[in-house]
């Protein structure tokens, strides 16, 4: 099968692309940041790094147009699948659709239909947007609205949505966002994870309790990041000699993977129902993450008991006492490290989710 993947998201096209290849398969990557594609024999060697305007980008889509066409499979990363003019982004979408066999869209973060859903307080009992029935009244939200609900990308997520074979969702939200309206074409695939050869879990013997946290800069309220810290400090205050801290703010890539290497525990975020891919990836080395582990999310994967994540709430003092409780606890962390290595094992398998992908593709 020849396959086309449009657009990347912390490297889920690429993962995807690589197991795919190793099944046999004749895949191609359309980058969102730099307009090249990237195969096994190079069809457009420009690898350059260097983030170009949008001009830039716009003279370079033209002149690949040509080579994006014959395939059996195109599948575009979400609604704003390349840095480009949402506007033209229909018209790219349009001649995706003309000239290949079938083309797919991926629901894994933000877009029309997820905010939709987050915006009904009645469908979640809390998100990124509501929490307590209040609206969480930050500048990310407001202009996360703005772009999706009152600009362009949103009806550009509609079209696309509507006119497309089939969504691959790989959130509880985003398959939860997408289901009531395209449940016939609408499927739930977990991310693709490498997995380490050689994870370290913590000791048995752990004598402090290590934890990471990672901050962005001015945007402390995101995912609940603030939220966190808070109760992490308020942890290390009444108890200072049992555990330790490493805190980054807007770090490179190289920066958390340093610091994220030297601890037992990572804070991801607050208001999900599902581990997003920074957790899956802490995970995938062992490290035990404090995030969002509904129920819902474990029965849509269909886990009745391999379940390492801890799950916190929007709610009083719940972060801190789970926090207190691991701590009071803390031979559970070797366990839970274990259980983490092997949960990405199982359901995260890049192979694993590219014959899910390949599936789906057929059959629809």
């Amino acid at each position: 099968m020849k396959i086309l993947l449009i657009g990347e998201y912390s490297n889920v096209h690429w993962t995807l692309a690589k197991a795919l290849r190793i099944i046999g398969h004749r895949v191609d990557v359309l980058s969102h940041s730099n307009l090249w594609l990237d195969t096994s024999d190079n069809l457009c060697p420009n690898q350059s790094s260097i983030r170009w305007g949008i001009l830039k980008n716009t003279f370079n889509l033209l002149k690949a147009l040509p080579q994006l066409k014959g395939y059996d499979v195109v599948q575009l990363v979400n609604p704003y699948f390349l840095e480009l003019k949402p506007e033209l982004l229909q018209y790219v979408f349009q001649y995706l659709k003309k000239n290949n066999k079938k083309i797919f869209l991926g629901g894994f973060e933000y877009d029309f239909y997820w905010i939709y859903m987050c915006l009904n307080k009645n469908t979640l009992r809390y998100s990124d947007f509501y929490a307590n029935g209040i609206f969480r009244d930050t500048i990310d939200n407001k202009m996360t609205i703005i772009n999706w609900m009152h600009g362009f990308r949103g009806k550009l997520n509609r079209i696309i949505a509507n006119n497309c074979n089939g969504i691959i969702t790989s959130l509880y939200e985003s398959y939860l966002a997408y289901l009531p309206y395209f449940s016939g074409k609408t499927k739930y695939i977990p991310f693709p994870i490498e997995s380490f050869p050689h994870p370290h879990p913590p000791s048995k013997k752990t004598e402090k309790v290590k934890f990471y946290i990672n901050l962005k800069h001015h945007r402390e309220e995101w995912k609940g990041k603030d939220e966190l810290y808070s109760a992490l400090y308020k942890l290390y205050y009444r108890h200072p000699s049992a555990c330790e801290i490493k805190q980054t703010v807007s770090p490179s890539y190289d920066e958390c993977e340093y610091f994220m290497d030297g601890c037992d525990v990572m804070l991801d975020q607050l208001y999900s129902y599902s581990p997003g891919l920074n957790a899956l990836y802490a995970m995938s080395k062992g490290i035990v993450v404090v995030g969002g582990a509904e129920e819902e999310y474990y029965n849509l994967l269909g886990e009745n008991k391999l379940r390492p994540i801890i799950n916190v709430r929007p709610e009083e003092n719940d972060v801190y006492n789970k926090l207190e409780s691991l701590l009071a606890n803390k031979n559970k962390i070797h366990q839970l490290s274990a259980d983490s290595i092997e949960y990405i094992k199982k359901h995260h398998c890049p192979i694993k989710v590219a014959k899910e992908c390949l599936d789906f593709w057929e059959k629809y």
